[in-house]
């Protein structure tokens, strides 16, 4: 991702996005979409839908970016080839420039560390996935470490 949080024209390690609209972001391993909602003015709501079930929905304020980083995390089943898992994380994008890793731990050590290049959907947010069952993202911003567990 560039400097200043701007938008990511190439698609991550993983593979291309289906950007359909400027505010809606289709996960290619996944299948997850994200979209961006105002429903009348501010603040916006980001939707995030794993094609079945209900779809999370996080208020976005801009007062609390910094807090919101890492909004979620989860392990989710890929849809091709079916059974393989994948990890998926989302957040704020912050005004800095910023580093996603998902991390595999054991218990005495850090396993595996594997960066991810999120991508990005209307300047506000980052989606990221990688294949794998990851314990934990980290998201590093100018020296603050922000972390979720799965």
């Amino acid at each position: 991702m560039r400097a200043g949080g701007r938008r990511m024209t190439a698609p991550h390690a993983s593979g291309g996005a289906d950007r359909d609209r400027a505010d809606r972001l289709v996960l290619p391993l996944s299948g997850w979409s994200a979209r961006l909602r105002r429903d009348g003015g501010p603040p916006f709501r980001l939707v995030v839908d794993p094609g079945g079930g209900a779809p999370f929905t996080h208020t976005l304020l801009p007062q609390a970016a910094r807090g919101q980083l890492v909004l979620g995390a989860h392990r989710v089943r890929r849809l091709h080839p079916p059974g393989d898992a994948i990890t998926v994380a989302y957040g704020v994008l912050p005004a800095k420039p910023m580093r996603v890793a998902f991390l595999r731990r054991r218990p005495w050590r850090t396993a595996h560390v594997q960066p991810v290049d999120p991508l990005v959907l209307a300047d506000r947010v980052w989606l990221a996935e990688h294949p794998g069952r990851f314990d934990e993202v980290q998201v590093d911003v100018a020296g603050r470490t922000a972390t979720r567990l799965l």
